[in-house]
């Protein structure tokens, strides 16, 4: 090919992965129903162009999807802070793809870079609109307190024969506020996770190999991050306020780097035993409803950091 038509191809490259990503936007708009699934892969068009077409041309589709996004919503603040972040995040994810990152790594250094970058824009976003931070957060929060009250009074009304209890509601209420930044970390993961996951089956398909992604199914949480959760576990029994809320935050999430852990370890077994698809598919749904089998899971990856259910299961073969 010439030096024009690589050129051109490159230019078609970006052009589509812009067009891809506003067409998910704005899908995710008109059918509300497909909103969350949309959400989780926002980051896939700048994560599979940045590879393609290189650091540059992930920038370009970056910034432009959010300039267009800027001028359509004219709502500056929300759509750089929210779909900034999903942009930055292929982009980041790229970078450390290409970069033959650790897939453990790949995940911490995306979480990082964003949530950093986040941070910077919200102390930026308060001293330039003279809002303390605290100030703003509080603001949110009596904006959550109020739409979920006008929540409960419509059930009340469309339900009366259910007699809701308003004071256990507000109690599950602020339990599920105090555990918000650990939910949304973990969603986050999920997110990224599941990028992954589908650009290895991309690659995959295109006959790229990545070795660092490739045995997903092998990866281990680190040895000592079991001394953290006995740690933040300790502390949870022992801490009184903002100490007691960031350690049950940090305890969801470390519970749910031992579910990563735990779903590597079934995949490993489903595809050593060669499980038929609709097995795979019937455990899958499993621990999506049921709690009981998410703890499970959760167990088994904890546990799996002493027995090392993948290596014994070798060993006997």
């Amino acid at each position: 090919m010439t030096g024009m038509q690589i050129q051109s191809a490159a230019i078609k490259d970006i052009l589509t992965g812009i067009l891809l990503y506003m067409l998910m936007i704005a899908g995710m708009y008109m059918i509300p129903l497909t909103g969350v699934a949309t959400w989780l892969f926002l980051p896939l068009p700048v994560l599979f162009y940045r590879l393609k077409t290189g650091r540059k041309g992930g920038i370009v589709i970056m910034l432009t999807s959010l300039a267009i996004l800027m001028l359509v919503t004219r709502n500056m603040a929300v759509v750089t802070f929210y779909f900034g972040s999903l942009l930055m995040t292929g982009f980041v994810l790229g970078e450390c793809i290409e970069n033959h990152f650790p897939v453990g790594k790949i995940m911490l250094a995306t979480c990082l870079i964003v949530f950093g970058a986040c941070l910077a824009g919200v102390f930026l976003y308060s001293v330039s609109s003279g809002q303390e931070i605290q100030q703003m957060m509080s603001g949110y929060i009596s904006n959550y307190y109020a739409i979920s009250g006008e929540f409960f009074s419509e059930l009340e009304h469309l339900y009366p024969e259910m007699n809701l209890d308003r004071q256990m509601f507000e109690k599950e209420n602020s339990l599920i506020l105090l555990a918000a930044p650990g939910i949304f970390i973990n969603s986050y993961l999920m997110m990224l996770w599941l990028n992954i996951l589908l650009m290895k089956k991309i690659l995959s398909k295109k006959g790229i190999i990545v070795k660092t992604i490739e045995n997903l199914n092998r990866w281990k949480a680190p040895h000592s991050l079991v001394f953290g959760l006995i740690a933040v576990s300790v502390l949870i029994f022992l801490a009184s306020g903002a100490l007691k809320i960031i350690s049950i935050n940090i305890l969801i999430i470390v519970l749910f780097v031992y579910f990563f852990q735990g779903i590597a370890v079934v995949s490993f077994f489903f595809q050593k035993k060669r499980a038929p698809f609709a097995v795979r598919f019937f455990f899958y749904l499993l621990i999506a409803i049921l709690p009981q089998f998410l703890l499970l899971v959760i167990g088994c990856g904890l546990f799996d950091t002493w027995i090392n259910f993948r290596k014994l299961d070798t060993a006997i073969s």
